[in-house]
């Protein structure tokens, strides 16, 4: 019995507790609006009592109600606007979470503080960069949690009521929390995994092991590996930090104070330590730097937490809002350690307050192992630098399981994202809508087991075929994961011809990387004048609009069957064989083929080819029908040989020859972006045929090639032996930012320079009548061609303009233009293209 009246009196006594807590008490987060981030040490008080509390180191706070019937609490921290919340004396109030918004900040920060204190916080935080940098081990190990959430923002009520595509999602009205989020979004997909993770520094290499993951809206592995945390690298202790393929400025790096103003606030002690507080903003505009703060431990002065948020004027584009969000922690043994980082952008396609993609990427850092043994012998099982492998029951993991190991607890809007995202994907229009922006994008139309595309291709011109149509049609993953068949059907009303193409892609499964592909083209050429098999041609609606005037466009008719095998290994090491019968006819105003042999129209080859490539660090989205490639800052190399074959499957030529390039592009440090590409090549055979000649690549477009030579026609120039070069050199805004009144303009500058040397024996030049002829085909005679370029990017945020000078060869024998072949020596080309 006195047990039972004690445990009556306890619970009364809480309950009396608690309840006082709720009706005498306002308790609740202050957060950041933008990242959802906790802000610790905010001020927090009423504007008519004039009393008031400091959120703690975590961002809560408990104050107490007003003795006025109506107040206003006010919530101040530096770097954000001030926000008014009404209270009512008299009302009990849930738990809160109350947003601060940040300010844009064009000046510099105005806070009260001794002159030089900043400064000297910023000396002393890079004097102690070696000792307290985390990644300073050779290797790690460790838990990585990582989340990614991407949502369509900035979708007000009078959006889904008035704009009729979005009326059936209203009922996402219901399901917003209207104390963090006051404005309805339209969740796109959120993701977890959960994975072990080892890396080394020297060389730095990484091996993921991903245990759970758990996805709405993404089912493919390539993808997940992506959203994984192997691309999650920033270290704010670096001097140079690499973020949307731009290069910005740290905060903390040994020349900030170059780029940057600082200002020490207040100073706190939490648990005994004391913590300085550092607030930095760029020093001048058009810089690609950050304003931001941090917290420093005071006895070691390292960074304990650090906000940067991207600089209004940086030359990034589409980003409206970045803000990225690292915390350390400090072992027993006085080593730092990361503990959290957070990515949260703002992306918009369109003007800002329209819509905007919100992206955020957190990771969290569990059983952290520095210069352990057994990273080592993980990284031994890497086949390349960085390797991300998924458990076979990854993706079936359970609730409960997630429950019990996500390394944080799911807010109450982000379990209301699993719920929408899964609701959507049940509403029809939803499907309807995802199909047909897809359909533009892509350019392909999918029905269960084939799909038609791309659309563009569908009606096209040329001064040979005159209107040209065109259907294509394959089948998809449904039909079969690792067999694509498809083709395509075209008709030219000039010249009332029929031509196409069929084959078929097959990878073989378990991930062996082996593919082998068969097909047979009956065709004009359309533009192929390289080697890549994915390489785009000019048949397509734009083609025309397109075309420099006065330059006669030139055909070969194409007949081909071909077959090759490919096996490409981890390490990206890579090697195809190919087996090709072509049939070429020449059409006006190329020469025709009648010049080579007075029995037929037509040039019958058979060649066997074999290509090795290695493309290390480079990684692959792979789709049903194509892989994407995504190269890495390192060099991608490349050997071709090939051989005629003379008399098998009715081939004419016998020879051999010949391809090795380098192409790279890469980073310098404050000096913006190179890439170039090194080739050389010969062919050896004596009276071959021009085709099978090396035709150094022209553009009749004015669109830019960069691949090509520009103020160069097709069908221009051929050689059987040749060197060249190509370089361009983006300053991004280096040179621009020296003009005061363009730093807040995102205009960026390059140059580039392309030279080939190239020669034909005298048996290929008389057998191919060169410099001869009406059509005149030219050799280079051993002399070199050279352009010559300048230019603007990011006008306007899409489009480049190229001005380009040619610098032709110097013969004895001048070369003179003609009707067929007119030479252009200055040209202007624009492109338009996405980017950061």
């Amino acid at each position: 019995m006195r047990n039972f009246i004690l445990t009556v009196f306890i619970t009364l006594l809480f309950g009396n507790t608690l309840y006082a807590q709720q009706t005498n008490f306002i308790i609740g987060t202050v957060t950041n609006e933008f990242t959802k981030e906790n802000v610790p040490f905010a001020s927090i008080y009423w504007k008519a009592a004039g009393f008031g509390v400091i959120s703690d180191s975590i961002g809560y706070f408990k104050i107490k109600k007003s003795h006025q019937k109506i107040d206003t609490l006010i919530v101040s921290y530096i770097g954000f606007e001030d926000q008014h919340y009404i209270f009512e004396n008299d009302k009990t109030y849930d738990t809160l979470s109350l947003a601060l918004k940040t300010v844009k900040i064009t000046g510099e920060v105005v806070m009260k503080s001794k002159s030089n204190r900043g400064l000297r916080f910023w000396k002393n935080i890079v004097a102690h960069k070696v000792e307290n940098n985390p990644y300073k081990y050779n290797n790690y190990a460790y838990e990585l949690y990582s989340k990614l959430e991407i949502d369509l923002n900035n979708v007000n009520k009078n959006s889904f009521q008035s704009i009729k595509m979005l009326r059936p999602f209203a009922f996402i009205l219901d399901n917003i929390d209207s104390v963090t989020d006051k404005s309805p979004f339209l969740p796109v997909f959120i993701t977890e995994t959960l994975s072990d993770v080892y890396r080394t520094s020297n060389p730095e290499k990484l091996r993921e092991i991903i245990k759970a993951a758990q996805t709405h809206g993404i089912k493919n592995e390539s993808i997940l590996q992506f959203v994984g945390g192997v691309n999650q690298k920033i270290n704010i202790y670096q001097d140079y930090i690499n973020l949307l393929g731009k290069e910005f400025i740290s905060p903390i790096s040994s020349v900030g104070d170059k780029f940057y103003n600082y200002k020490a606030a207040d100073t706190q002690t939490v648990n005994g330590q004391k913590f300085f507080h550092l607030f930095f903003n760029p020093l001048k505009d058009g810089e690609n730097t950050f304003n931001g703060e941090c917290w420093i431990h005071g006895a070691s002065w390292a960074i304990q937490k650090i906000t940067i948020n991207l600089s209004q004027t940086a030359d990034v584009n589409f980003v409206n809002r970045m803000s990225i969000i690292q915390e350390f922690s400090q072992l027993e043994n006085k080593q730092w350690i990361f503990l959290k980082d957070k990515i949260v952008l703002d992306v918009s396609p369109f003007k800002k307050g329209k819509f905007t993609f919100i992206a955020r990427k957190t990771a969290q850092y569990k059983n952290i192992r520095m210069d352990a043994e057994e990273v080592e012998k993980e990284i031994a099982k890497n086949k390349i630098k960085e390797e991300v492998i998924i458990d076979e029951n990854a993706i079936e993991k359970d609730k409960q399981f997630w429950d019990n190991n996500r390394h944080e607890v799911l807010s109450k809007n982000e379990k209301q994202i699993f719920w929408m995202i899964d609701t959507l994907k049940q509403v029809p229009v939803f499907k309807r809508l995802t199909n047909t922006i897809n359909f533009i994008v892509d350019g392909h139309k999918k029905f269960g087991a084939i799909e038609i595309g791309p659309w563009f291709k569908w009606v096209s011109y040329n001064q040979f075929e005159g209107l040209r149509t065109r259907f294509d049609l394959g089948t998809t993953d449904k039909f079969s994961p690792n067999l694509r068949l498809s083709g395509y059907l075209a008709y030219g009303f000039n010249d009332a011809k029929f031509k196409g193409k069929i084959g078929f892609n097959y990878r073989l499964p378990n991930k062996t990387g082996w593919t082998i592909n068969g097909s047979y083209l009956n065709d004009l050429d359309n533009g192929r004048i390289r080697y890549s098999e994915d390489e785009a041609t000019q048949d397509n609606v734009f083609n025309q609009i397109l075309r420099r005037k006065g330059i006669p466009q030139k055909f070969l008719g194409f007949e081909e069957y071909k077959g090759f095998i490919v096996k490409e290994w981890p390490s990206r090491f890579s090697i195809l064989a190919s087996l090709a019968r072509n049939t070429f006819t020449g059409f006006v105003a190329l020469p025709g083929t009648l010049i080579f042999s007075e029995k037929t129209n037509k040039v019958t080859n058979t060649e066997a080819l074999i290509r090795f490539r290695y493309a290390p660090g480079e990684r692959k989205i792979t789709t049903h029908r194509k892989n994407v490639k995504i190269k890495s800052n390192q060099a991608v190399y490349e050997l071709r040989f090939a051989n005629g074959l003379k008399g098998m499957l009715q081939g004419e030529n016998n020879y051999f020859k010949y391809h090795v390039s380098i192409t790279q592009k890469f980073r310098i440090k404050r000096f913006g972006q190179i890439s170039y590409n090194v080739y050389m090549g010969k062919v050896y055979g004596d009276s071959i045929p021009f085709m099978m000649l090396e035709l150094h690549p022209g553009n009749e477009f004015y669109t830019y090639n960069t691949n090509g030579f520009n103020l160069m026609n097709r069908f221009e120039y051929y050689s059987d032996k040749f060197i060249g070069i190509q370089v361009e050199h983006n300053f991004e805004k280096k040179l621009i930012n020296l003009i005061p009144f363009l730093r807040k303009a995102k205009v960026r500058q390059f140059w580039n320079f392309k030279a080939v040397s190239g020669d034909m024996n005298n048996s290929n030049r008389f057998f191919n009548r060169t410099d001869y002829g009406e059509y005149q085909l030219r050799t280079l005679r051993g002399k070199t061609y050279i352009e010559v370029g300048t230019g603007f990017d990011n006008l306007f945020k899409f489009f480049r303009i190229d001005f380009v000078w040619r610098i032709n060869p110097t013969f004895n024998t001048p070369i003179r233009p003609s009707a067929l072949q007119p030479i252009q020596n200055f040209g202007v080309f624009g492109t338009m293209k996405i980017q950061f």
